[in-house]
């Protein structure tokens, strides 16, 4: 026999399993009904005032719902049984498991996507559910945002200039996958950018040569475009690919070289930077599988890159530092080199530990420029 808020939870279940097919298809098998878990005549005999109890909750709730009941011929006489619970319609499955707002909201914003783009095409369920979610000023920007950028496809706009209300940078950033996908349903147009002008991350970099400062007017520490480094007419000896920002900028004077600092994954940026073809490259990085995943991709644009500080003497000097990784990458590494491989394998293995992991800026400072003395020769 199952109580009011089993079946409630049931039918949850069946409507979010149905919510994006019954709001878009507009179909569904109805009437759908739900079994309320009737006894039999030896269960009802044995609880007999359990069963009473049972039979009136959902008897008292047949004037607002459809309550199916079947008569039953027992040894005590004819009984009157609920046994299922039946829905009409979607609405009404909604309003009875507490999203009647949820689903007048989905059915009013799709109707108003297909009235502003009538070729619209089924929307997938995490689109569908982030639509829904969003508050009645953010589906009005959002429909006034993907209006727009199609009357302007290329306006060249930063998303700070884009003149509804209450749209700027960081509304963009934050709505930019849904508007993404939106456009994607609405126009079958892929490209995400939406024509607008984006602001490409700064590269920081520091002049660790005091010549080269010189010939920037004494410039030693700054941030800029990938596009304006690549203009710089230089030819560092030596180009330190740094992970933490604190430790570039912890170093002191080294001949010839500069420090690239914080770029993660986004190392293919580097590329761009012809004059990066001519010096030695050094990439040193935390001492987890990230950070040679890091390296493995930096490999991919630059083959000739050596580590430092990233093998197991480091890792295993330092035991008193180490940290945990709560996620390691798992993906195949194929550029590294033996050593770099085997120190990966025994961080994946828990040859040390379970995720084990050495971050850079825990490495003592004296360690890290002997280390730097040895390989750079100063």
């Amino acid at each position: 026999m199952k109580s009011l808020a089993t079946v409630r939870g049931e039918a949850a279940v069946r409507f979010e399993k149905n919510f994006l097919f019954w709001s878009t298809d507009g179909s569904g098998s109805w009437p759908l009904s739900l079994a309320l878990g009737a006894p039999d005549e030896k269960e009802a005999l044995t609880n007999f005032e359990g069963t009473a109890r049972w039979a009136r909750q959902w008897m008292d709730l047949a004037d607002s719902l459809h309550i199916v009941t079947a008569q039953r011929l027992w040894r005590t006489g004819s009984q009157l049984i609920p046994t299922h619970i039946r829905f009409i319609s979607a609405p009404e499955l909604a309003a009875f498991v507490g999203r009647a707002k949820e689903w007048n909201r989905a059915i009013e914003r799709l109707q108003q996507l297909a009235a502003d783009w009538p070729a619209v095409q089924p929307l997938d369920r995490k689109t569908f559910t982030r639509l829904v979610s969003l508050s009645s000023l953010e589906w009005q920007q959002t429909r006034q945002f993907l209006r727009w950028v199609a009357r302007h496809p290329t306006s060249g706009l930063l998303p700070r200039q884009l003149p509804i209300p209450g749209v700027d940078s960081k509304w963009f950033e934050t709505h930019r996958a849904l508007c993404t996908a939106l456009r994607r349903a609405t126009a079958g147009d892929e490209q995400e950018g939406f024509g607008l002008r984006t602001l490409e991350k700064l590269l920081t970099l520091r002049v660790l040569d005091p010549q080269l400062r010189a010939g920037l007017a004494g410039l030693g520490d700054f941030s800029a475009e990938p596009d304006v480094l690549a203009a710089l007419r230089w030819h560092p000896r030596v180009v330190i690919v740094c992970e933490n920002l604190q430790c570039a900028y912890s170093f002191g004077d080294i001949e010839g070289a500069v420090v690239i600092a914080k770029q993660g994954y986004a190392v293919d940026v580097l590329s761009r930077l012809s004059w990066l073809a001519s010096a030695r490259i050094v990439y040193w990085g935390d001492l987890d599988t990230h950070g040679f995943a890091i390296l493995n991709r930096f490999r991919s644009y630059f083959p000739r890159a050596e580590s430092i500080l990233m093998d197991e003497t480091t890792l295993l000097d330092n035991r008193t530092l180490w940290a945990s990784e709560p996620d390691q990458n798992v993906q195949l590494l194929s550029l590294l080199t033996e050593p770099e491989q085997a120190v990966l394998e025994m961080l994946r293995s828990s040859t040390y530990g379970p995720s084990v992991r050495l971050e850079q800026e825990r490495i003592p400072w004296a360690v890290v420029e002997g280390a730097f003395e040895r390989v750079l020769g100063q």
